[in-house]
């Protein structure tokens, strides 16, 4: 396995146990093939799929419209979905990237998700 592939995985995992330990409920998604959605499965208390990214840099608004479109290809009606970025930063001396100072992971979302969240309501197609 890929250096890369391991750090996702483990922020994949990291992810869920932090969900799990807030007392949502999630569990990592099994990747690859026409169904894949994402990463992780969480009732927020309704369904969404969290897409998890542990790098140095990121297309954002792609990255999230890429993550839309595979998880609602995969179900076949809106899901609502984030991206949960760790941003990784080289550091001299190490060799293995590390957490850039400040906020440690971030979560980006569009704001009809956001809006839907905070109100519980179903999310709406935007197409």
């Amino acid at each position: 396995m890929s250096k890369q592939k391991k750090q996702g995985t483990a922020h994949e995992s990291w992810l869920v146990k932090r969900l799990n330990d807030f007392g949502y409920r999630a569990r990592r998604l099994a990747e690859g093939g026409t169904r894949d959605e994402g990463d992780v499965e969480a009732w927020l208390p309704d369904r969404w799929v969290l897409e998890a990214k542990a790098r140095s840099s990121l297309n954002i608004q792609k990255t999230l419209g890429d993550a839309r479109r595979k998880a609602e290809q995969a179900a076949g009606e809106p899901v609502p979905v984030a991206v949960v970025w760790k941003r990784l930063v080289r550091v001299d001396g190490l060799q293995v990237r590390q957490p850039v100072n400040g906020e440690r992971v971030v979560i980006s979302m569009s704001l009809d998700d956001f809006l839907a969240l905070l109100n519980r309501k179903e999310i709406k197609d935007d197409a």
